[in-house]
């Protein structure tokens, strides 16, 4: 019978063989299954997760920008960090793990912390914060004063050292894992489970003894992480019925990030804004002083300054802005004043000048002066009469009578020399000039 079944196989179509694959997904945590999307499928910045750092001398950022910011760290490739979130080509990552794991911070010596007995760690007694040290300028502690990582009252970190400069001391100590820094999102891509599970430690997967290498368990929880047991069962169907299974066992993993307090929302907020406000005072650095918007930014720092709760480093840099821009205010007043007092030298060269070409003038007009209207002849109860006057003592010269061709009242406080026909008013008991021809001597003055 077999060998009949071999001939008709060698006689009619080949064997047919057809393979289906049921993919059963299951997610331990707490003993619950649930269905699990794979991690590269999820939209970047959607979900807090592992990333892998895809080049060497990353900069690791204390806000994300590169203006209103500093490096205080370096990442290498294949290093692995844990991103909270991403937003505009930026990733917010956590000091955490061993990509971390020689990072150091600045916390201010004052009795906000103690020393412990044998010196080796620092206690907080109240809320204070720790700075990045800003490796662009040697982390020198008095230009590193940006927050990185926020102490809690009780809060223990191991010191590095203390340092002293001439603004104060600091202590060096690790820094924190609720610390955070930006990376550039183009040098980041999600971590594999193998990369993932490095994040903390190294996993190695020993060899069975046929070879074949054994399940790896999932590392020691950690808080925040979540393991994915992803089970793929391939299944092969024959002509004759018979199958071959084989089951392979894939594991990823999730960040789970708990939600923020209150008062970590507000601060974040406080951060956002001192970055916003910085990038802005940057900007303003670059522009001529006299045009630029002291006044708007000022009042943004103000505002700043004013937050409860300001983290002691914002609020110092803040004093420290407006402190500049009142300089810069007054810098600005007094670059104002002496555009007025030069305006002011320019129209008096100008009226001196005018003076000096009436006087030459006087000679080849019948008079000279600057014209203006008469309060006392304005063609109400009186005829309507201009006036010209000295233009060095103010005084009236001649009257001129309106004349045809000529409208006067767009003349006024313009110096002219005027030739025509003078002739006295016997009513009026003074000499008047009705103009033939009139010249401008300057143009126009303001009042």
């Amino acid at each position: 019978m077999v060998s009949d079944k071999n001939e008709m196989e060698r006689a009619s179509l080949p064997s047919v063989l057809f393979t289906h694959a049921l993919v059963a997904s299951t997610l331990l945590l707490h003993g619950t299954a649930l269905t699990a999307a794979p991690l590269q499928e999820a939209a970047v910045g959607a979900t807090p997760h592992f990333a892998t750092v895809t080049a060497d001398n990353v900069y690791v950022r204390s806000g994300p920008s590169v203006q209103s910011s500093y490096p205080f760290g370096k990442m290498d490739r294949g290093d692995v960090v844990r991103v909270v979130e991403e937003n505009f080509g930026w990733a917010r990552v956590q000091t955490a793990g061993r990509a971390f794991a020689d990072s150091f911070g600045y916390v201010t010596v004052d009795d906000r912390v103690q020393m412990s007995t044998d010196g080796t760690t620092i206690t907080a007694s109240a809320v204070t914060e720790v700075r990045a040290p800003n490796i662009s300028t040697d982390s020198t502690p008095d230009s590193s004063w940006k927050q990185v990582a926020r102490l809690e009252a009780g809060a223990t970190l191991p010191v590095v050292q203390r340092i002293d400069t001439e603004r104060g001391s600091v202590w060096s100590v690790r820094l924190p894992e609720s610390g955070e820094g930006w990376i550039n999102s183009n040098f980041l891509r999600r971590a594999t489970a193998d990369e993932a599970r490095g994040y903390d430690q190294e996993v190695a997967a020993p060899a069975s003894a046929n070879g074949v290498a054994s399940t790896v368990q999932p590392a020691a929880a950690q808080e925040g992480v979540e393991v994915v047991t992803e089970s793929v069962t391939q299944e092969t169907l024959t002509i004759d019925g018979s199958r071959d299974i084989e089951v392979k066992t894939v594991e990823t993993t999730e960040v789970v990030v708990p939600a923020k307090t209150a008062e970590q929302v507000a601060a974040e907020r406080r951060r956002a804004l001192f970055a916003e406000l910085e990038g802005k005072w940057l900007v303003m650095k670059g522009q001529p002083i006299e045009s630029a918007e002291l006044t708007a930014l000022y009042a943004g720092y103000m505002t700043l300054a004013a937050e409860p709760g300001l983290e002691r480093a914002i609020k110092a840099t803040a004093a420290t802005r407006l402190e500049q821009i009142e300089v810069q205010q007054d810098v600005q007043e007094r670059i104002t004043q002496l555009k007025d007092t030069k305006a002011r030298l320019a129209q008096e060269c100008e009226q001196i000048n005018g003076v000096a070409s009436a006087i030459e003038a006087r000679s080849e007009y019948t008079a000279v002066g600057v014209l203006n209207a008469s309060i006392v002849y304005d063609g109400k109860t009186l005829p309507l009469l201009f006036r010209l006057q000295d233009p060095a003592s103010g005084q009236t010269t001649a009257y001129l009578t309106p004349a045809d061709g000529y409208q006067l009242s767009t003349m006024v406080g313009t110096l002219i020399g005027v030739k025509g026909d003078t002739s006295y008013d016997d009513a009026l008991k003074l000499d008047t000039i009705t103009p033939r021809t009139i010249d401008f001597l300057s143009p126009k003055q303001s009042n």
